[in-house]
């Protein structure tokens, strides 16, 4: 495994103001871009740095496990998923005939990912129609691929079937595989495809999809979901949440050398203080996401955690991580303005201040966050707006 704290380079240098002497039609659809792009970073339904277990997601998995195993044929048919071992070709990577049949390869569907975005998320789809044809396509491509994949990781149907779930994703790697060859196995693939191809001279490589891929494939575990020390958590952090930070830099048009590292400083961060106040709901998932390591350095017995029985040891190691949530959030906003001015420094400032206020209540809370109930960590509407306020100070008036 690779850390991602191995990606280059430092970024704290500062452009505020690079693209102000823009035309104002490009600046308008660079503004629906950077609000489609914060959509899907803070969409809960969308991969985009969503935690992997809220409380919401896993009452709506319990309420639909039953039903969800009659519909879940129909509804991988209609999403293109690959919906088990023995459907998806003969196990050597394989697909039906529209991927093998090189003489006619799917076009892309723009019909098909309009139809999953509407199911799923009718926001994003209003936002990205107001964009250039070209950028709306992308930011549609990006977001079905994750969209599709997350249904695999978080299937209501597999969650008492890890195998299973490991099989599809290894089938998805290959049906990624075979995309980057010129293969896609349908529209929205094919949609990818021309994404990545339009994308490639920006920046856009296919190391993100594929460390994302692994990035769930971890969870996809027999038995109790744990993470041995720091280095892995980080690794993991990186691969679900910072990777779209990763692909989504080229479609903002921001220099992507320079933007990388605080880009996956904020995922990696948003994904650290999602797993803190997911504590309670990852317990009764099997999750423990806290470095093992650490818990047992501590005096931390996992049956404690389990039961949502906190003590001093535990506590500290949720210190420990939201002290490096922070410290990645901070690195985070010193290079925000790599972003294209002043629209992007803004939304970055704005998920910084919300992460921030997350990390505020849980110092109030005392770092205990094992919520009878399998409530999350929560702040209020009022808190939100406050931190909103502090962004535009921040990126306005330099307060």
């Amino acid at each position: 495994q690779r850390s991602a704290t191995d990606r280059p380079a430092d970024t704290r240098d500062r452009t505020m103001g690079k693209s102000s002497n823009q035309p104002f039609c490009r600046s308008y659809h660079r503004w629906i871009l950077f609000v489609l792009a914060v959509s899907i970073i803070t969409n809960p339904s969308a991969v985009a740095f969503a935690p992997r277990s809220s409380t919401r997601k896993w009452q709506r998995r319990s309420q639909r496990q039953s039903s969800a195993r009659d519909r879940h044929g129909a509804s991988s048919a209609r999403h293109g998923l690959p919906p088990s071992t023995e459907d998806c070709g003969d196990g050597d990577g394989t697909f039906p005939s529209a991927v093998d049949d090189a003489s006619s390869p799917p076009s892309a569907d723009a019909d098909a990912i309009a139809d999953l975005m509407r199911e799923h998320d009718p926001i994003l789809l209003f936002a990205s129609r107001l964009l250039p044809r070209d950028a709306s396509e992308d930011a549609s491509a990006l977001y079905a691929w994750c969209r599709r994949l997350d249904e695999i990781a978080d299937d209501p149907s597999a969650s008492d079937d890890p195998a299973g779930i490991r099989d599809r994703l290894d089938e998805w790697e290959c049906r990624f595989e075979a995309l980057k060859e010129g293969r896609p196995a349908d529209g929205m693939d094919a949609a990818l495809a021309e994404c990545l191809e339009r994308n490639a001279a920006k920046g856009l490589g296919t190391e993100p999809f594929e460390d994302m891929i692994a990035g769930m494939r971890s969870d996809a575990v027999d038995g109790v979901r744990r993470v041995e020390d720091r280095e892995e958590l980080e690794v993991y952090a990186y691969r679900v949440a910072g990777t779209v930070g990763l692909m989504l830099l080229p479609l903002l048009e921001a220099d992507v050398e320079r933007a990388r590292m605080p880009a996956v400083a904020l995922g990696k961060a948003i994904q650290l203080i999602n797993i803190l106040r997911d504590a309670s709901p990852d317990a009764a998932l099997g999750r423990v996401y806290l470095p093992q390591d650490e818990l047992r350095r501590n005096g931390v017995e996992e049956s404690d955690i389990f039961a949502l029985r906190s003590s001093e040891g535990y506590c500290a190691v949720v210190a420990s991580v939201a002290r490096r949530a922070s410290n990645l959030l901070l690195e985070a906003e010193k290079g925000r303005d790599t972003l294209p001015g002043p629209l992007g420094p803004l939304f970055v400032q704005l998920i910084i201040e919300l992460y921030r206020d997350y990390l505020d209540e849980l110092e109030q809370k005392g770092y205990d966050n094992l919520i009878p109930g399998g409530e999350r960590v929560r702040i209020s509407t009022v808190r939100k707006i406050l931190s909103s306020i502090r962004a535009f100070q921040k990126v306005f008036v330099g307060l």
